[in-house]
């Protein structure tokens, strides 16, 4: 590649469009390299990840999640109606500012 900006303006569009080319299969080869090695690694730690995975049990966490839960359940009525009570003073605050103007 030049090294210096008269080397650069005496380049071909030919030379420069082969060192273009030549740039990209580089980078396309490391890019193969790469994705190999990310797929490997990730098939030995896939097998690992699993096999501990296997061995948890499920966490209160994961339990309380669940839609399904009775105080899931609680919380998503709290929330309604929580909701329901602002907009109803949004909607009373408008009434109030519309007819005090």
């Amino acid at each position: 590649m030049p090294e210096n900006e008269d080397e650069k303006q005496t380049l071909t569009r030919e030379e420069y469009r082969k060192q273009q080319q030549q740039a990209d299969k580089e980078f396309q080869e490391r890019d193969k390299k790469r994705v190999q090695v990310e797929r490997d690694y990730a098939k030995t730690h896939q097998t690992r990840r699993s096999q501990s995975d296997q061995d948890e049990q499920p966490t209160a966490s994961r339990q309380s999640a669940n839609p399904q839960t009775e105080k899931w359940q609680q919380t998503r009525k709290k929330l309604n109606w929580t909701i329901l009570a602002l907009i109803i003073l949004i909607v009373i605050v408008y009434l109030v500012l519309f007819f005090v103007n």
